[in-house]
């Protein structure tokens, strides 16, 4: 603390100094942290079976299947259907070309519906996209989903 010339009988001086480094780094480093497990708060939650109590086992879970949707680079887009019972070889591929190079929004549309209403226990997919995809086309795509009551969806990462 700085005081500035006192002399016997007057009022102590009313300059100080406060060093503010200090408190700016211990904020910013709780900023920092802040915002890094902010990101995992989401991501890091998984699900824990008891051993022991009413929750069924996991041997009792049935594999309801799921579907990944691959984007091509020139507009096709490739459904692969995997763990779904009566689906085998030839049937579990199935690829839609794109037209002019841009993703053929109606015939995907017209496949997402039929195998929703067909095998209406997978609610699974998982959209691999190309990195030469458009957001727009990612979102209008899950869109596509989430109206055919498959609700689980997952992009995963380029």
């Amino acid at each position: 603390m700085h005081v500035g010339g006192m002399k016997k009988g007057r009022k102590k001086g009313l300059n100080f100094e406060l060093n503010l480094i200090p408190f700016i780094d211990v904020l910013s480093t709780c900023i920092c942290f802040l915002l890094v497990t902010a990101v995992f708060i989401n991501l890091g939650s998984f699900h824990v079976s008891q051993a022991i109590g009413s929750e069924k086992s996991n041997q009792e879970e049935k594999v309801k299947g799921s579907v990944t949707a691959s984007l091509g680079g020139n507009g096709d887009i490739r459904f692969e259907v995997k763990d779904v019972a009566g689906l085998k070889g030839a049937q579990t591929l199935t690829t839609i070309s794109g037209e002019g190079g841009k993703l053929n929004f109606k015939r995907t549309e017209e496949w997402i519906a039929a195998f929703a209403s067909r095998y209406q226990d997978v609610k699974t997919v998982l959209i691999m996209p190309n990195p030469s995809s458009k957001y727009d086309d990612l979102i209008q795509l899950m869109a596509q989903f989430k109206k055919s009551r498959l609700d689980q969806i997952g992009i995963a990462p380029l």
